[in-house]
């Protein structure tokens, strides 16, 4: 067993405690993770689908025009429509004959993605994807929608049986309503 005065006994003590505030300090022990320095970019995604010789999902930094998205999908020249810009969770099914539809991605995609559903447009599939909702509530929505024409707020789906404060809250981040006269 080794003795140690009690100078080197506190000079031990004192270079430990030293060594154990460098390590909490460098790892930020006891500490929330500060939030990250660069600004968050807002991608928008694009689906391609069909006669394209890269189909697939597609991200840009901003609404690309319909030609671009061919282009990189490398689908064949589109007739008309070349000037149209897409928004974010827009499918573009590319035909063998140059022609396109435009729709919407499916919402289990979309929500992958992290894109909110249009709840005015959203299919009983689509609304399944949400957290806490089944066919029985999918097709609940979808009647309510029916007999009362579009969704005005989000708040609309309380009035729906089995849509209650906890169960709206947890679906509010997942879902929108798209603004008048926008389509």
């Amino acid at each position: 067993m080794l003795n140690f005065s009690r100078a080197q006994l506190g000079v031990i003590l004192l270079l430990g405690a030293a060594l154990l505030l460098l390590w909490a300090w460098r790892g930020n022990f006891g500490l929330s993770p500060s939030p990250p320095s660069t600004p968050t970019l807002h991608s928008v995604y694009v689906e391609v689908t069909g006669a394209a010789a890269r189909p697939g999902v597609y991200e840009f930094t901003e609404p690309p025009p319909l030609s671009q998205v061919a282009v990189q999908a490398g689908a064949p020249a589109l007739i008309g429509q070349q000037g149209t810009r897409l928004s974010s969770g827009s499918k573009v099914e590319v035909t063998g004959e140059g022609q396109c539809r435009l729709g919407r991605m499916s919402g289990p995609q979309l929500l992958t993605l992290g894109l909110a559903l249009d709840l005015n447009r959203a299919t009983a599939g689509d609304l399944e994807a949400l957290p806490g909702i089944g066919p029985v509530l999918a097709q609940r929505i979808l009647d309510f929608r029916q007999q009362h024409g579009p969704f005005k707020t989000i708040d609309d789906l309380e009035q729906i049986s089995g849509i209650g404060p906890q169960k709206l809250a947890r679906i509010k981040p997942y879902v929108f309503i798209e603004a008048k006269g926008n389509d």
